[in-house]
């Protein structure tokens, strides 16, 4: 299992001497980039051991995913615009959680917004495909937003979008505030493409075994055989004295 972190592309030097595998920076800090942008953050990847592997926030929060005001031409250009970036940068998995954009309007019916979030999660999976990328969906706790809540529920959605290139994420903080049983896991199984995690208690950088149940959740990853990456998403007020710690858990957690 390769252990990376979310951070913006300035601080991949920093993280690959601490030590991790890959950064995860977010896709629209990316696509909004100048060509001149773009091209000075190529050169510092292209200078780094490691990648940006993973990128999360996808959409940005303005651009509507659910309701009357979707506009799936929009949607399908920004996305063509993107993913030839983050796969220059080393992408090999790009996180769809942007709650905000996904969340489903006042009066607006819930079945015809997951239908809308399908929809778009196919077009996604299409274009990801062009360029060996895999979706992974992200299911956000209900303080962040009201569709896809649940691993359980993105099993469910998996399912419907029914792509080869779309798959989900499991997000330890997010299960823990949805009160999730880590045995959803095991029956997502092989859907799963990528992992995030914190502490559940202030969504700070896990420090030490004790603090919460990652045991459980590292004991059901094994149990399915997964090998893919889990990238720590989290805050901090000390990354330089927090950031080594938590890798080191991380590594005694999947051994």
């Amino acid at each position: 299992m390769k252990i990376g972190i979310c951070t913006g592309v300035e601080n991949i030097k920093k993280m690959e001497d601490i030590g991790f595998d890959y950064i995860e920076p977010s896709v629209v800090s990316i696509a909004k980039m100048s060509d001149e942008e773009f091209n000075a953050v190529m050169n510092l990847v292209d200078s780094s051991r490691i990648k940006c592997e993973a990128f999360n926030v996808l959409f940005p929060g303005n651009m509507r995913l659910t309701g009357p005001e979707v506009d799936e031409k929009s949607i399908e250009d920004y996305l063509k615009k993107a993913f030839p970036r983050v796969s220059r940068l080393g992408a090999k998995v790009v996180v769809f959680g942007s709650g905000g954009a996904r969340k489903v309007p006042d009066g607006w019916s819930g079945e015809e917004a997951w239908n809308q979030l399908v929809r778009i999660a196919r077009v996604a999976g299409d274009v990801a495909a062009e360029y060996g990328l895999t979706i992974a969906m992200e299911p956000l706790n209900t303080s962040e937003t009201n569709i896809l809540n649940s691993v359980e529920e993105g099993i469910k959605f998996v399912t419907d979008v029914g792509h080869t290139y779309v798959k989900l994420l499991a997000d330890f903080y997010h299960m823990r505030r949805e009160n999730e049983n880590m045995d959803v896991l095991v029956k997502a199984g092989s859907t799963i493409a990528h992992l995030h995690i914190a502490n559940s208690s202030g969504r700070v950088y896990p420090l030490d075994r004790s603090e919460d149940v990652y045991d459980c959740f590292f004991q059901r990853l094994k149990e399915i055989g997964y090998e893919g990456r889990i990238s720590i998403e989290a805050s901090t007020k000390d990354v330089d004295r927090d950031a080594p710690i938590s890798l080191n858990l991380l590594k005694e957690l999947i051994k």
